[in-house]
Parts: C-alpha cells; structure tokens; sequence
C-alpha cells in the first residue's frame, strides 16, 4: 500500500527534518510540501493526497482552520497534526485527527502514526467492494477479489486462480499485479506466489528446502513461502492475528 503524503508547515526546516524522517518508510510517497493552508488549497485543487502532516500554527490560516475546511471538502483526507505546543491538542480534535505529533518528532513515535494510517486505510479498502479488472486475452476480466485464492506465475503464464474452480489467464505482470493486489491484502509469498493474508490458514516449515509452506482456507493445495520472505509475512500476520509465539 503506497500512501501519498503532503506536507504542510511554515517553516522549511521542519518539513525537511519530517521528510528525512519518513524516507525510512517505503510505503509514503510524499507528493507534495506547502509552506501554508492556502498553499495547500491550491494543490489539492489539483492533486490526490491521503495523508497531510498539518502544523497547527501557521501564519495566515491556521492548522486548525484548514483542517475544519478539509473535513468539508476532502473528508477522506487523514491528517497527523503536528505541533510545538501539545496544548492546542484538546481543539484540535474537534478535526478527528489520526495523531499529534510533538516537534521535533520522535521516530518511533512517528511509525506509531503511521501505522494506524495503515490500519485505518486497509479498512477503508475492505469495506469497498471487492472488484477488480484484470487483463485477459482478448479483453477484461472483472474479478471479485473475495473469490480469489491466489495467483500463480508459470513460465509467461499468470493464472488467477479462485475458490469457484474457476482459473483466469492473465496478460498483466506479476510486478503490476503485486503492486495492484497489494492494496487488497495480497503478498509475494514467492517469486511465482501472490496470496491473500487473510486467507492463511497454516505456515509450515519445510526442511528438506529449508524454506516454508502456506495453506490457505478452503484449498488444499499447499503453496511455497521464501526463506527470506518468512519474517515479512511473519510481521504482517502478528499485527493483524494474536499470534502466542512463531516457529
């Protein structure tokens, strides 16, 4: 999941100390920094943003303020305030931020934020409904993505392979698909794997390749796991299952 950031604050060395901060992060794509509200307001007349880090003080208009006007005009729009003074806190929820931040940042403080920015847009996405138009010879194959088990590479072949039986060759990539299917859940379990998270049912070791197996629900096909993928999906399954301990 790739989120698009803008920053907004008054002064530039705040902004370039933040964007330093949020290089350690690969999914922040940061469209765009404003040096006011009114800024802002010009460029998202023109631009799509998810995420706004929002200085509460600002000359002209306020944080405060732009943020109310967002909450009109661009409601899906997540804002993070982020401030010199925590006592403008207690207003600032009237805005139903993500977060305050306290300058100057503290890192780990900031990837607490961003995880529930995480957190609430992966919701978002599941409570859209699940379709999605795939590349097939000769046209487009609209897919619920709910009946998709996984998708497999073999060769130049990509097969999309659902609960109904039902197998669809598609003439997209597996780096496009990865990027798209990210968005819904999925991950590359293995060069040739995209597999929904959600639908893991058991990870098992295997010795003899000294790699990893992945069973999903309602297939018993069992699907490979990389060695050097198993603490990736591994991180994912512990914030999204209470996992006692891994293997």
């Amino acid at each position: 999941m790739s989120i698009k950031v803008l920053l907004v604050d008054d002064d530039q060395s705040c902004i370039d100390t933040l964007k330093m901060n949020l290089s350690s992060f690969s999914f922040i794509n940061i469209v765009g920094e404003c040096n006011s509200a009114e800024a802002a307001i010009r460029f998202l007349r023109e631009n799509e943003a998810d995420l706004l880090f929002l200085d509460i003080e600002m000359d002209g208009i306020s944080g405060l303020e732009f943020a109310k006007h967002l909450q009109t005009a661009y409601p899906q729009i997540l804002i993070i305030f982020v401030t010199g003074h925590p006592g403008f806190a207690i207003e600032g929820y009237e805005a139903h931020p993500i977060d305050f931040l306290t300058k100057p940042i503290n890192i780990l403080r900031l990837e607490k934020s961003l995880t529930r920015v995480r957190e609430v847009m992966s919701s978002r996405i599941a409570a859209k409904g699940k379709k999605i138009g795939i590349k097939i010879a000769g046209g487009i194959q609209i897919i619920n993505v709910n009946d998709i088990l996984y998708i497999e590479k073999q060769g130049r072949k990509i097969s999309v392979v659902c609960h109904n039986n039902e197998i669809f060759h598609s003439n997209e990539t597996m780096q496009n698909l990865e990027a798209v299917f990210s968005d819904f859940g999925f991950f590359r379990s293995h060069q040739s794997f995209l597999v929904p998270v959600q639908k893991i049912k058991a990870i098992y070791p295997d010795s003899f390749t000294r790699s990893y197996s992945i069973q999903l629900t309602n297939d018993e096909k069992i699907l490979p796991l990389s060695r050097n993928k198993y603490n990736e999906l591994k991180d994912l399954i512990e914030k999204q299952t209470k996992v006692i301990s891994f293997f």
